[in-house]
């Protein structure tokens, strides 16, 4: 047996089961929906003395992109600086396909020329 009890929100007078409008005061109920979806992002950084702005840095989450026309619904963007490891690493996935971008995993004196210097500077 049922033992629900619908009321209405207006006046409170008790009801017949999804009975609309109320005969009392006449208020219908509507119900709506939206459906979003959230987006985050992460990003990290490790310090420590004798390392300039930071040791390690990790960027991970969704993304906006610069280039609207090809991802306009954003990417998914994983990077990784170690500066201890010198060790760069990033891959950036388009968010509507599924597709990798870009898939770098390289020593970080290759992909940047100034970091190179700085190492030098310290042997």
């Amino acid at each position: 047996m049922n033992s629900a009890k619908y009321f209405c929100q207006n006046c409170k007078r008790e009801l017949k089961s999804n009975q609309e409008p109320c005969p009392s005061c006449g208020f219908k109920m509507v119900f709506s929906s939206d459906e979003g979806q959230g987006r985050e992002s992460l990003e990290l950084r490790q310090k420590q003395k004798g390392f300039k702005k930071f040791m390690k840095e990790i960027i991970s989450g969704w993304f906006p992109s610069r280039n609207k026309e090809r991802f306009p619904e954003g990417v998914e963007k994983i990077r990784v600086i170690d500066k201890e490891k010198d060790w760069y690493r990033e891959k950036v996935k388009d968010v509507k396909t599924s597709e990798i971008t870009r898939n770098i995993e390289q020593p970080l004196r290759q992909h940047n020329y100034k970091y190179e210097k700085i190492i030098k500077r310290r042997n």
